[in-house]
């Protein structure tokens, strides 16, 4: 069977793999173009191509791609054929839909209404994407899987009822579309893993308008010890607050391992600032807006944020270029669990972007929010000036130590103390001091010239694990401020934790 799949996310690669395995010819695509997908092509031996020719090349065509990005969609090239709809609706993400808030229409209707003429079938949204490519059982298996599908067209259901029994799932029929709302996001059985018995049980037990209640849809989560109950591994002293003030995580790891390394290093509450990698140059994960923005997610920070809300919260990544700034930054205040954004200016075009106020809508967005902003960028000093200066009511937080290369710069950062709206994130110290005659010894005086500068209740400590590798391990970047010999138990005590509740309004 020939497949063309819209959308080349995690789902869509997970199907790929599946169908690819299982000798159906597949060609994948997504909104910036097939040369952005070279590598996946290769990845996945499957070909590519725009999202015009992967629906023309599919005899089924699955789109998996945010909900929004939908109603993007041209219709046409979609017309007569087999669409496989994986979507679910995230507001923070796709903004907000009256009709499926007050319950009046489903997230499978509205697409299939949107692509008229096509034979919408909505199947394969409430797995999640480990899953999908873990969980795959021979017919008959005792432990097979199974997963629902809904549309209106009796013989598409069929198919994709075919096709998912042929990838190791047990299908079960819910029938018309606008039954489609039972195995939406939040429902009994989304996103659980069920028998066919098991599965028809929870599709019954769904009540419109009633979601089950926050993350018992996961797997059953790590039992996460209170933080008083922890070893505190590093330590050694006695019990104390610790919040790592940033982080990286992905599916590797996940959240329930990651709480298990928390418990094991005595960390009571971290900020996750979710990047998984990089996809052709562009952080992941994210979503394709419109005019091809990739919006930045916190898929894994979300869900963390939701099952372990005194343990973990995160900020999320905006980028000037979305064309809903003006929602989504007061969204995203809204959202529970996120704490604040994040304003990356790494490269030298956006630093001049910043320069000619491209970037002030989300500056001005976040201040006006009460939303802290995470600045990471070269040229921090002077960047950070401006930003303070041009909106006085802004929480701003200096990243990487202020990205100090060199003892001028470094005394550039410390004289950013001035402004009171300002902290400085200790994350990263090793690369800002390894410049200096001794790296260790500029590092060990520098902490301790930061809290005389800004004061302990200004600084924060964060380890940056664990998408990038760091010369030492979370232990010892721990340790390195939790037995620096120049700190008071006092000052100590707001580096680790104090300051980072205090700037982000953390729950303890």
């Amino acid at each position: 069977m020939k497949i063309g799949i819209i959308g080349a996310g995690f789902i869509g690669r997970a199907l790929a793999r599946l169908a690819v395995s299982r000798g159906h010819d597949v060609m994948i695509a997504n909104s910036r173009g097939p040369e952005t997908l070279t590598s996946t092509a290769v990845a996945l031996s499957c070909r590519t191509g725009t999202v015009q020719e992967a629906a023309a090349h599919g005899d089924v065509v699955v789109v998996t791609i945010p909900f929004r990005a939908i109603f993007d969609l041209d219709p046409a090239p979609f017309a007569g054929r087999i669409v496989i709809d994986t979507n679910n609706y995230y507001p923070e993400r796709d903004g907000v839909f009256p009709a499926l808030d007050d319950n009046s229409d489903t997230t499978g209707a509205m697409p299939a209404r949107h692509l008229a003429g096509a034979r919408v079938v909505k199947a394969f949204n409430a797995i999640l994407q480990g899953d999908l490519e873990a969980d795959p059982r021979p017919r008959g298996a005792a432990d097979r899987r199974a997963l629902p599908l809904a549309g209106d067209d009796a013989e598409a259901r069929a198919m994709v009822a075919a096709l998912m029994d042929e990838f190791g799932f047990d299908p079960v029929d819910v029938g018309p579309m606008a039954d489609s709302w039972r195995f939406e996001r939040g429902k009994p059985c989304y996103c659980v893993q069920l028998d066919r018995k098991g599965l028809q049980e929870a599709l019954a037990a769904a009540r419109r308008g009633e979601v089950v209640p926050t993350g018992s849809w996961r797997r059953p989560a790590a039992t996460a010890r209170p933080a008083e109950e922890t070893i505190h591994a590093v330590s050694g002293r006695g019990l104390i607050d610790i919040v790592d003030a940033q982080i990286h995580f992905g599916p590797a790891e996940g959240v329930d391992g990651t709480i298990r390394a928390m418990d094991a290093l005595g960390i009571r509450t971290l900020i996750v600032d979710e990047l998984w990698g990089f996809e052709d140059g562009v952080p992941s994960p994210f979503a394709t807006l419109r005019d091809g923005v990739a919006r930045p997610l916190s898929v894994l920070g979300q869900e963390g944020a939701l099952r372990f809300p005194a343990r973990m919260a995160y900020i999320q990544r905006v980028v000037r270029q979305d064309p809903d700034l003006a929602t989504h930054i007061p969204t995203l205040a809204r959202m529970p669990g996120c704490v604040g954004i994040r304003v990356v200016l790494t490269s030298r075009k956006e630093r001049q972007a910043f320069a000619a106020g491209e970037w002030d809508p989300v500056f001005a967005l976040a201040a006006e929010n009460g939303l802290p902003v995470a600045l990471l960028t070269a040229e921090l000093p002077a960047l950070a000036q401006i930003a303070m200066e041009r909106f006085p009511g802004l929480r701003l937080s200096a990243d990487h130590c202020g990205w100090a290369g060199s003892e001028e710069e470094w005394q550039a950062v410390l004289r950013l103390a001035e402004h009171p709206g300002l902290v400085l994130k200790w994350c990263h110290p090793g690369r800002t001091f390894r410049h200096f005659t001794d790296p260790a010894e500029a590092e060990r005086r520098g902490l301790a010239e930061a809290v005389r500068a800004f004061g302990a209740d200004r600084i924060c400590w964060a380890s940056d694990v664990t998408y990038e590798e760091t010369a030492k391990s979370w232990a010892e970047l721990l340790g390195a401020v939790r037995f620096h010999p120049d700190l008071a138990d006092e000052e100590r005590a707001w580096v680790l934790a104090g300051t980072a509740r205090k700037f982000y309004n953390l729950q303890k």
